[in-house]
C-alpha cells in the first residue's frame, strides 16, 4: 500500500510526462509509465507547464528526483552525458550530508546543551545570592567601622 505522500509523487511524474516531447515520452517502457499512472493519487492532478522551468513550478523533491533518475535512465544519450549527471547527483548528496552534518553535528549540539546549561546555572547562583543574607563577620564590621571613621576626616 502505497502512502498519500508516495501517489502525489507519481501523480507529478505522470503530470510531467504528459507535458513532454513524445519522443522522449516513447524512450520511456510502456510497463513505467503504467506504473506512475496506476499508483498515482487520482484526486490530485497538478499541472504544469512546458515553458516555465521545472525548478520554478510547484513539484516535489522527490518527484524532481524520479524526473532524474529517468533522465539518466531513458534520456542520457551518451557515456559522457550519463557520467556528467551522476557528478551532479553526487555534488548534490555530498552537499546535502554537508548541511545535515553541520545541522545535526553532535559536538555543536553538546556544546549548545552545556552552554545552555553554564547560562542556567549561573542565573541560579545570582538568585541564590541575593537570597542568602551575607553576614560579616564581627571583626570585619570593626575594620569597615574604622575605615569609614578614618575617610570621613
Amino acid at each position: 500500500m502505497r502512502t498519500k505522500e508516495e501517489k502525489r509523487v507519481f501523480s507529478e511524474v505522470d503530470a510531467f510526462l504528459d507535458i513532454i516531447d513524445e519522443e522522449y515520452k516513447n524512450k520511456i517502457p510502456t510497463k513505467l509509465r503504467d506504473l506512475f499512472k496506476e499508483h498515482k493519487d487520482k484526486d490530485y492532478h497538478p499541472v504544469y507547464h512546458a515553458n516555465i522551468p521545472i525548478e520554478e513550478q510547484n513539484i516535489k523533491k522527490e518527484a524532481i528526483a524520479m524526473i532524474g533518475l529517468l533522465h539518466l535512465n531513458y534520456w542520457c544519450e551518451t557515456e559522457e552525458e550519463k557520467n556528467e549527471l551522476r557528478n551532479i547527483f553526487l555534488e548534490n548528496q555530498e552537499k546535502y550530508e554537508e548541511k545535515m552534518n553541520r545541522k545535526y553535528n553532535l559536538d555543536d549540539l553538546f556544546k549548545n546543551v552545556s552552554e545552555k546549561k553554564a547560562k542556567e546555572n549561573t542565573e541560579k547562583i545570582e538568585e541564590f545570592k541575593y537570597m542568602v543574607e551575607y553576614n560579616k563577620p564581627f571583626y570585619v564590621k570593626i575594620m569597615d567601622f574604622l575605615r569609614k571613621l578614618f575617610n570621613k576626616k
